[in-house]
């Protein structure tokens, strides 16, 4: 397992999935490639300043529920939150706008376990 450690730019829990904004590690969200462009799941939890660790490829435990085998992705609506589709579709009929951005997380293995996989984000249009 492969593990990273950032300099949080903002409080940051662990299970939330991240993206680095000028070099600081802040919480992801689908609204904005920048904010979409994820580097993985973060495993400690600390405020601005701590340095964090991620997990960019391999398993997080998670204390979310998950349908082993479903396809996860980065929430459009909370920051940092891991969403299936059908809930990701969901956020996205919602929001006022005319496209975001869809990134996977990675895929359940368990109900409570996540195979983290991020990959790149793909822009969706209304």
């Amino acid at each position: 397992m492969a593990v990273t450690s950032f300099r949080a730019g903002a409080a940051i829990s662990a299970g939330d999935v991240v993206c680095l904004v000028n070099g600081l590690l802040e919480k992801s969200i689908g609204t904005s490639l920048n904010q979409a462009a994820s580097v993985g799941v973060a495993i400690d939890s600390g405020a601005a300043g701590s340095l964090i660790r991620v997990n960019p490829d391999s398993i997080y435990t998670s204390s979310l529920t998950f349908v082993p085998g479903d396809i996860q992705y980065l929430s459009v609506a909370t920051s940092g939150a891991i969403v299936d589709y059908p809930s990701w579709q969901t956020e996205f009929d919602a929001l006022a706008v005319s496209g975001a951005y869809l990134t996977r997380v990675g895929r359940a293995i368990t109900t409570s376990k996540i195979e983290v996989e991020i990959q790149k984000p793909v822009y969706i249009i209304k």
